[in-house]
């Protein structure tokens, strides 16, 4: 007798590592100001950014900063006569934290800057430790397809199964269409904790799952 199945096994560890993503905007009526003022503000982050980066155990394990990109538009009036010409100046920063304490301080200043903006935060393992657990999950997925196996086979009135092929979803048949996975370090909403000592940052833990299709032979 033939059993085919699906083994799954999901899996949910703390981050190591917090990746903040940074938006500088500003507004004015002249560029060269607006774009001065936006600059400083850049410059000011980076500082910031370049300070945390320094030392063997530095909280800031890298960091980007990008251009300053410029713009101008002409707003109209409630009447539709048109205003004079408004200009904008922004950027973009990144920065990965191995601290999770520095990084809830920091962030907390950043954000009260003017045309600062912390869009999200971005929580993820290490390399080492996803390789590590997503094999590990994997060989559990394995298992958890064996046990099912037996379940079956033992049900349909057999003892023992041998395993004939075990791959990834949609292999063992024509190609299907998937569901998709949740996917290990996907971007997360910057969250707070609210408690009666105050707010502080909450890092989301980072999940995932391993699922493999396995096909049995029965056996008595």
């Amino acid at each position: 007798m033939q059993i085919t199945v699906v083994g799954s096994h999901a899996w949910s560890l703390p981050p190591e590592r917090g990746t903040v993503h940074l938006h500088v905007d500003l507004e004015g009526e002249d560029r060269a100001s607006t774009s001065r003022a936006a600059a400083e503000v850049v410059d000011a982050l980076g500082r910031d950014l370049h300070r945390l980066r320094q030392g063997e155990d530095a909280p800031l394990t890298w960091y980007s900063v990008g251009p300053l990109i410029t713009r101008s538009w002409r707003p109209w009036g409630p009447d539709g006569q048109p205003l004079a010409l408004r200009f904008g100046a922004s950027a973009t920063l990144t920065a990965k934290f191995r601290d999770f304490t520095v990084l809830a301080d920091v962030i907390g200043g950043w954000a009260e800057r003017e045309g600062v903006q912390i869009t999200h935060v971005e929580w993820a393992l290490t390399d080492a430790t996803r390789t590590a657990t997503e094999a590990a999950a994997l060989a559990r997925a394995v298992e958890d397809a064996r046990a099912r196996a037996l379940a079956i086979a033992q049900a349909a009135g057999r003892t023992q199964v041998e395993v004939e092929e075990v791959s990834d979803p949609g292999l063992l048949v024509a190609p299907q269409p998937v569901p998709p996975r949740p996917m290990a370090g996907r971007a997360m909403a910057l969250s707070h904790q609210e408690d009666a000592g105050g707010g502080g940052l909450a890092p989301e833990d980072v999940r995932g799952e391993a699922v493999v299709h396995a096909r049995f032979r029965a056996s008595r």
